[in-house]
């Protein structure tokens, strides 16, 4: 079964709305279905998608088949609620094959996250992956995202800070609007977080942190340990988790903490980026 060509993706009220049409093709099925993959434990729910007559498709001398499909997130599972998490969106029709939704698509359409509050003040966003596929995040809890590469972690002497920059392709619609770096410490699970500067250029975003490794105005400087360093990303209603990756270089230096020097020091590519005090 081909891509089909997603003409709406919408909230109406608590309910996500999709249309579209598909190519008739001489397998095409007859029947179709769509389905609410659960991406974390493969959970798969199905409702039910409304086909129309076969239709002449413009300028292509072709046939063309148009579908609408609903899923009214507060009784999408056997009446209860979608449950927290990510839920992807697909068409299946025809000997179980499936194909996903939102690769193609009509340009008109909201590519932005679509975020609405439930009755339990649950957020459920509607919302476009980075690879062009339709899914619906509950709960907006922070979902691994994969890794990115920090162009650099220097040594800031004037402030006594480690400081962590790197770039990532976004596309302007789907531009986080926050970010943590957030760091973890090895064995304890104890938690670190410094706020990263976000800046918009024309090949995505830029980030940079700051560490404080002695005194500090607002944060108190990162404790003795081996800290594993994480960008967590915030959208409209959701919160991606990115494994920052260590670049070429490391940084190293020892700073005056309690009438003894204390190393600083972090890790370098291809390693994930972690920062060792003490």
């Amino acid at each position: 079964m081909r891509d089909p060509f997603l003409t709406e993706a919408c909230w109406a009220g608590e309910t996500v709305r999709l249309a579209g049409w598909l190519k008739r093709e001489p397998a095409a099925p007859r029947h179709l279905d769509l389905l609410l993959r659960e991406r974390d434990k493969g959970r798969v729910l199905t409702f039910p998608a409304i086909t129309g007559p076969p239709e002449a498709e413009p300028a292509a001398g072709a046939e063309r088949v148009r579908f609408e499909a609903s899923v009214h997130v507060p009784s999408a599972a056997d009446g209860g609620p979608l449950p927290s998490g990510l839920w992807d969106l697909e068409l299946a029709g025809g000997e179980g094959a499936t194909t996903p939704l939102g690769r193609d698509r009509d340009p008109a359409i909201d590519v932005s996250p679509q975020r609405r509050f439930l009755a339990d003040s649950t957020t459920a966003t509607l919302y476009f992956t980075v690879n062009g596929t339709l899914a619906i995040d509950v709960g907006g809890q922070a979902h691994t995202a994969g890794t990115a590469t920090a162009r650099a972690v220097e040594w800031n002497a004037r402030d006594e800070e480690i400081t962590v920059t790197g770039h990532l392709a976004f596309h302007t619609a789907t531009m986080p609007i926050s970010a943590t770096l957030t760091l973890r410490e090895h064995g304890t699970g104890r938690v670190y977080e410094v706020i990263a500067m976000l800046d918009a250029d024309s090949e995505g975003l830029s980030y940079k942190a700051d560490i404080p490794m002695t005194r500090a105005l607002i944060d108190d400087p990162l404790p003795r340990g081996t800290w594993d360093a994480y960008l967590i990303l915030g959208f409209a209603g959701m919160h991606r988790e990115l494994r920052v990756m260590a670049p070429d270089r490391s940084a190293a230096t020892q700073v005056w903490r309690r009438l003894r020097h204390v190393r600083v020091s972090t890790t370098q590519a291809p390693a994930p980026l972690t920062i060792q005090v003490g």
